[in-house]
């Protein structure tokens, strides 16, 4: 069967919403959006009327049987109470368009129970089904007329029903509040007078309702309470028969599971087929599985004899159901369908007690007919117009109250010609029809554009990880090229407020073929390399990138002092970090947060990727300022101390002091040997004579290899500088012959030597240039014919040195305890670091 066409009536707009519940209450509706509020409606007015505000998010609304009370239940677990009177809802001119508001207090609080997932109300009692340890818990609370605001009741015998083996309670209990709650009804018998007096009861005729719950319960016409829980089974209690005793004399009422649907239940009901025909109880899962339960007559005399199970299965996900006579409505959110039960009933086979439809049967076009309405949530009890056709009231997705009017037989098209009020009745089904599906279409290409843009970024953001990762290769597989992304830094002298700092510049250089955009962040971790002290520690820095095109680069400064103390050599480690919401701009990620929480949750808690870029290293030679070289090249600036600044300021005011002058302090010297034809063949200078070679291997210690800007400073084999404390220190280099190292003769050497009155400099420098020289030895492919001939007395008289330091550092360790001396303990050691650096060994 083609779909068809409705007549649809947009009546009121809430909003975008998840979640909605609906009810009719005589000419108003009750509908609970979600959230605080439950709005009560006017059919005949078309607008909201009163609001009741809750102080929790509302999940599930039931009406009391005289329909005078409302009961809410709240994402706080508690079950709530109010009076719907005619007074508090009811409006005169004067008081205009705006709808009252009613604020819900605790004092309404009917169960304090706190673990309530569903509930509902028959005979005055009132019902709820908890999880607790495992089991699924039944509540029964005697619930007294609805005279006074708070109507009170009295807690009465309960039962439970064990949760499923193997499924924990967090994930029953998370599966139930995300919207597999248990569905709970309560179904009478045709010959109770309360399934007659109230229409919204869900009634079966007394045959089959005898064949379902049993003789006891049939005979005294007790109501059944039937509950479909999340794991599919169906289970049902009678309400009014008394609980039976066990041996050990407690009371255990009559719970039983008569049917499994293998899915989380959506909706129960009853459905009468035909003019008093055969009645059928109704159950339909999230997934699409619907079963039909219906009393077989096939004996003689037409009584029943048994119950015929027949399952049907339609395309899912089912979002909300209702049933009407011998038809079944259920939105999949995508459209809203309506299943004929008769022909479906017709179709299976009545021979055998249980038949089930297969997938492709339950999907033929004669099964379910397309009503061509789009992301509907929730339905009302379908009602018939004075015109005798079926109405419904239905909520969107997108907050909208609609009146649904079917058609009176969709399957009649012999009208070969239409009157002018149908015609335009047609045009406007046809018109609403092309809305929905407009904005089913705008839906579905917003989604489309969000996935595609998020996918364009995600490949690119992919391509720069394989870029990255491919340059960051094994020792057995060292990648030649530069990589692609690359950080450098160096050391800068500025003036802030009259006072020099050193300051440190990194330059982030992308060399790629992709850009780096918004989200991406360089993080500069500074570590000391040498630090032993918690003031060293290390600190990071975050410096978030725009955008980055190729070719283009990014420069940012830091400093290199904390709190007046510097600590070098220091290593920076250089990466790149992405965060993974940055695939969304704004507007998309709220519309992910609305769509799928979960994921948005998970990019915000831990979705971020980190890429190492290099390591780099800053230590006393980088951090120089280098100033004009000397003409002489052998004179170093002397630390004036205090006693004689305060000497020479009293002879410039002419003041004359008998106080001795005290002595100045010698620079502090140490020296490193490397052998001529090391450097020559690391800095490829083969023929170089004596002096340019002593100058490139200055311009080399303080410039690098590579780097050309500050070359031009050193014209000289000496320069001065100042240093990273702001003393004032000499690097020299020159060459001198050994004649007693080696055995087969003279050995040319280029000794570095430092300068300065600070100890602090002298170490540092040293420690910087013998890193330099082990990174030129491991670069430098230096093959020697044979291994180098040493003297044997150069060695020994070596050795002697040094066991006569190691026998004086001996002595500034007490004999007695081991513990090292105080008095004068740092200048003695410095001293012998001076003695072991004042005859190096050479580096060959």
């Amino acid at each position: 069967m083609d779909g068809v066409r409705c007549l649809v009536e947009c009546w009121a707009d809430f909003g975008d919403l998840l979640s909605a519940k609906v009810i009719c209450h005589g000419p108003d509706v009750i509908l609970s959006t979600g959230s605080e509020d439950i709005f009560v409606f006017s059919g005949q007015e078309k607008r909201v009327k009163t609001v009741l505000q809750f102080d929790s998010p509302v999940t599930s609304l039931a009406l009391s049987a005289d329909q005078c009370s409302l009961y809410a239940l709240c994402e706080n677990n508690l079950l709530y109470c109010t009076t719907l009177s005619p007074e508090s809802s009811s409006f005169s001119a004067e008081q205009g368009d705006d709808p009252a508001l009613s604020v819900v207090s605790r004092d309404n609080v009917l169960v304090k129970d706190g673990t309530a997932l569903s509930f509902t109300v028959a005979e005055d009692i009132l019902i709820t089904v908890s999880l607790q340890e495992s089991f699924w818990r039944f509540h029964l609370y005697e619930l007294a007329r609805c005279s006074s605001r708070s109507p009170g009741f009295q807690k009465g015998a309960g039962f439970q029903v064990p949760a499923v083996t193997g499924v924990s309670q967090n994930d029953v209990a998370l599966q139930a509040r995300t919207g597999s709650a248990p569905a709970l009804t309560c179904i009478y018998p045709n010959s109770s007078p309360k399934g007659h007096a109230c229409k919204r009861q869900h009634r079966l005729d007394p045959l089959l309702f005898r064949l379902l719950f049993g003789v006891d319960a049939s005979l005294i016409n007790s109501p059944v309470i039937l509950c479909g829980l999340p794991d599919g089974r169906l289970v049902f209690s009678p309400l009014l028969l008394p609980a039976l005793t066990s041996s050990r004399g407690e009371q255990k009422p009559q719970i039983r599971t008569f049917y499994s649907l293998e899915q989380p239940v959506a909706f129960i009901g009853t459905s009468v087929i035909g003019d008093q025909g055969p009645q059928c109880l109704v159950v339909i899962g999230q997934r699409g599985r619907i079963l039909l339960i219906r009393a077989n007559q096939t004996s003689s005399d037409g009584k029943a004899v048994d119950c015929g199970f027949i399952e049907h299965i339609v395309p899912g996900p089912v979002v909300c159901a209702c049933v009407d006579g011998e038809h079944l409505y259920y939105s999949t959110a995508t459209n809203l369908f309506c299943l004929s039960l008769s022909k479906t009933l017709t179709r299976s086979s009545s021979s055998s007690s249980i038949t089930a439809v297969s997938e492709g049967d339950g999907t033929r076009p004669e099964s379910a007919v397309c009503l061509n309405m789009c992301r509907v949530i929730a339905l009302t009890e379908p009602s018939i117009s004075p015109a005798g056709s079926v109405q419904l009231l239905a909520v969107s997705l997108s907050g909208r109250l609609l009146k649904v009017t079917l058609p009176q037989d969709s399957n009649k098209a012999n009208m070969t010609r239409l009157a002018s009020s149908q015609a335009g009745q047609k045009i406007k089904d046809l018109l609403a029809g092309i809305g929905n599906v407009w904005e089913r279409a705008t839906l579905e290409k917003q989604q489309l554009e969000l996935k595609n843009n998020t996918l364009k970024r995600l490949n690119h953001i992919l391509n720069i990880c394989h870029l990255l990762v491919n340059c960051q290769k094994t020792d057995q597989e060292v990648c030649e090229r530069q990589p692609p992304i690359r950080c450098q830094v160096a050391a800068k002298w500025i003036t802030l407020l009259q006072k020099d700092s050193l300051v440190l510049t990194c330059i982030l250089e992308n060399q790629s073929s992709c850009a780096l955009d918004q989200g991406w962040t360089l993080c500069l971790q500074v570590q000391p390399s040498l630090c032993v002290s918690a003031e060293g520690s290390s600190r990071t820095y975050s410096f978030a990138l725009m955008k980055l095109d190729c070719g283009q680069k990014a420069e940012v400064t830091l400093p290199l002092e904390h709190d007046g103390d510097l600590f070098l050599p220091v290593q920076i480690y250089c990466s790149l970090v992405y965060t993974l919401q940055s695939l969304f701009n704004p507007e998309e990620y709220r519309q992910l947060s609305t769509s799928d929480p979960s994921l948005s949750q998970l990019l915000t808690q831990t979705g971020c990727i980190c890429l190492s870029l290099n390591t780099l290293i800053l230590d006393w030679l980088d951090a120089l300022r280098i100033g004009e070289p000397t003409p002489n090249g052998d004179h170093i600036p002397k630390q004036i101390s205090t006693w004689e600044a305060t000497r020479l300021l009293l002879s410039s005011r002419q003041i004359h002091t008998d106080e001795p002058v005290m002595p100045t302090a010698a620079p502090h010297t140490v020296a490193i040997h490397i052998s001529s034809e090391l450097l020559r063949n690391g800095l490829s200078l083969p023929d170089c004579s004596s002096a340019p070679l002593c100058i490139a291997v200055l311009k080399w210690l303080l410039c690098g290899t590579s780097k050309t800007e500050g070359q031009e400073v050193v014209q000289s084999p000496a320069v001065c500088a100042k240093g990273p404390d702001r003393q004032a220190v000499r690097l020299l280099t020159k060459e001198v012959i050994l004649s007693d190292f080696h055995s087969e003769g003279p050995l040319s050497v280029v000794e570095v030597r430092v300068e300065s009155v600070s100890m602090s400099a002298v170490c540092g420098l040293h420690h910087a240039v013998l890193r330099r020289v082990q990174a030129l030895m491991k670069d430098a492919a230096v093959n020697l014919e044979k291994p180098a001939e040493l003297r044997g007395q150069r060695l020994c008289e070596a050795v002697r040195h040094m066991e006569h330091l190691y026998k004086d550092l001996q002595d500034f360790r007490d004999p007695a305890d081991g513990v090292m001396k105080t008095r004068r303990t740092s200048e003695s050691l410095f001293h012998l670091y001076l003695q072991l650096r004042e005859k190096p060994l050479v580096i060959l």
